[in-house]
């Protein structure tokens, strides 16, 4: 222990006799859930909002969320609702009865995880703290060290420990948690939230936890694990549990309100809070924090509600054979997919956008030949007026197709080529002048890009963005080679004219 630990922690535990022995609620008959419930009832005090200072009252929901991830077939337990919903407070009632309560498994280890050692104390562990300290049964039967690196509270009869901690991944390969909780898991990194996962297998019996709200981007734990889950993934002993409004609903629609937030029922959160909301935030936004929805695009390249700004420009439309058209590539071969996009005039002046995408795999990476063979069909089914490519992968086959006759042409992503490009892209789709067919993977691309800003404007930047973009690239390099039909293309260059 360190002389900042005795003087911080053993000062204030000193001025008391601790009391070393059982509590009560080691004597308490029933199942592990209710033991559970029974504990936070008893002696968990609400740390601030309703029912602050007073014995924490949990709903009927909340209950059966405890029975559901405390069963002995849950290894995982995973929560998503929208903000005030009391999942801090909750996180914090289950790790102080994790650490208080007799384990089978030997002395409890409950860490406190979250981005920062900072917003683990600011989320869960200073409101467990506060709850060890204003009940007696509790604090006469623990040490609190607030040592400034290693705060921590240890309780005597059982050996228990809790302590925050950072999602840095060096840090989680230790662990031997009883119980583990992941606060915010939709901003958790996928890879810290696994090495929490096989830290949870040293015990005969572990829980990890996470509570969390949709995050902006999806390149989170959240978000990959709901995407496994829609999909048909099958992950063995993990609870689950999503509180959301119903996809498209309206964003005034009350009972969606219930529906996506439990704390309506219980009391805890006011109505007037949303109705103050719905009319300050973006819909996307309302709908992200409000309603537990995931919402593609916000704060965007497209502006504050991309989604709304794509969606608009949906239509039933198909290319035409034999059209004028005109063709933009960007390929990926091991992370990045490859997409290859195609446009045409409509009838009215604007534009139609359709594209095929081909995503590698971790076994395998994606064939060019096929990405070939694909333009190879486009050029013999449409007029193909020029055929944009990134030369990163794709230059040897952009070469060979030029052999063939094909009308290839070379655009390096540099920043100065690559702005006027996407800026050209940016008003077209403000202006309401691209439409395409509804295709969600392609819209998915479009509304994951991040701006990159420049001298000469603004670029998209694949590193800073939400997931994959490459089909917005090559939307916008086949917008770029329409714009430039006019010039002869007799061959092989860099499109730097």
């Amino acid at each position: 222990m360190s002389q900042r630990e005795s003087s911080l922690g053993l000062r204030n535990a000193a001025k008391r006799v601790v009391d070393r022995s059982p509590g009560p609620w080691t004597t308490w008959k029933g199942t592990r859930p209710g033991r559970c419930i029974k504990f936070i009832e008893t002696y968990c005090r609400s740390p601030k909002g309703v029912g602050f200072g007073e014995p924490l009252k949990l709903g009927r929901w909340q209950k059966e969320a405890i029975e559901e991830m405390l069963a002995k077939d849950v290894d995982a337990s995973v929560e998503s609702f929208p903000r005030g919903n009391g999942k801090s407070t909750i996180e914090a009632a289950v790790a102080v009865w994790g650490t208080f309560a007799d384990n089978e498994t030997g002395a409890p280890q409950v860490p406190i995880i979250a981005t920062t050692v900072g917003q683990a104390i600011r989320s869960v562990y200073a409101p467990a703290l506060s709850m060890i300290k204003h009940e007696q049964e509790l604090l006469n039967r623990a040490n609190i060290f607030s040592g400034v690196s290693t705060p921590r509270v240890e309780v005597h009869f059982n050996e228990g420990t809790m302590f925050p901690l950072s999602n840095d991944i060096d840090g989680l390969q230790g662990l031997d948690p009883s119980i583990a909780i992941a606060d915010e898991i939709g901003f958790q990194p996928e890879d810290a939230w696994g090495a929490l996962l096989m830290a949870g297998g040293k015990r005969t019996r572990s829980l990890i936890m996470g509570k969390g709200t949709p995050g902006v981007d999806h390149d989170n734990a959240l978000y990959l694990l709901r995407k496994r889950l829609a999909e048909g993934g099958n992950v063995p002993r993990l609870h689950f549990r999503e509180f959301a409004g119903d996809p498209g609903c309206r964003v005034d629609d009350r009972r969606q309100w219930r529906k996506g937030n439990p704390a309506l029922r219980s009391g805890f959160l006011r109505v007037s809070a949303l109705e103050t909301d719905l009319h300050l935030m973006p819909e996307a936004r309302f709908r992200i924090f409000r309603l537990g929805q995931w919402v593609d695009g916000y704060a965007s390249w497209l502006g504050e509600d991309g989604r709304a700004v794509w969606d608009v420009l949906r239509r039933s439309i198909a290319p035409i054979d034999g059209a004028p058209t005109w063709v933009g590539i960007d390929v990926g071969l091991k992370r990045d997919s490859t997409a290859v996009c195609i446009v045409q005039l409509l009838p009215d002046g604007h534009v139609g956008a359709w594209v095929r995408l081909w995503v590698p795999t971790s076994e395998e990476p994606v064939d060019v030949t096929d990405v070939m063979e694909h333009i190879r069909r486009l050029a013999k089914t449409y007029k193909v007026g020029g055929v944009s490519f990134d030369p990163r992968f794709f230059d040897v086959p952009a070469k060979m197709l030029h052999d063939e006759g094909l009308p290839m042409v070379e655009v390096p992503q540099s920043p100065e080529r690559m702005s006027p490009i996407i800026g050209d892209l940016y008003d077209r789709i403000q202006r309401g002048e691209i439409h395409h067919d509804g295709d969600e993977a392609f819209a998915e691309q479009v509304l994951n890009a991040i701006p990159r800003f420049t001298e000469r404007g603004f670029t998209l930047q694949k590193s800073k963005s939400r997931g994959r973009i490459d089909a917005c690239i090559a939307l916008s390099l086949a917008i770029d080679r329409m714009q430039n039909r006019a010039r002869p293309r007799p061959a092989l260059f860099v499109g730097t004219a």
